[in-house]
């Protein structure tokens, strides 16, 4: 029977999980990052007046919907709760949007 050759991985490689779970350590908790309950007020408003994806001819259901801000909050943190930087995205296209503008996805 073929045996597979041995990988390769230097020292300082560590495991994807690993990484990821560092990562989220560093990052800190939701209510941390300003998720807080003033956010939680502001994202229930914004749903209620705009129950569907941004992205035209999406059809996710509504409880699959993300407040995104089109401006981030790390950049522009005076408008974390302004209503005029807000958009609706389903979980799919906020994760794309979000992987494209961390660069996580290169």
């Amino acid at each position: 029977m073929p045996v597979r050759s041995p990988v390769f991985r230097p020292r300082w490689h560590k495991p994807e999980a690993q990484r990821r779970k560092e990562f989220d350590k560093q990052r800190g908790t939701s209510r941390q990052r300003g998720y807080d309950a003033a956010w939680e007020k502001v994202r229930a408003q914004h749903l209620a007046l705009h129950p569907i994806c941004c992205v035209p001819g999406c059809r996710t259901p509504r409880d699959r919907l993300n407040v995104d801000h089109i401006e981030s909050v790390r950049e522009n943190p005076a408008k974390r709760l302004d209503p005029s930087n807000l958009r609706t995205l389903c979980q799919s296209h906020h994760s794309a949007r979000t992987s494209r503008d961390h660069s996580w996805n290169r």
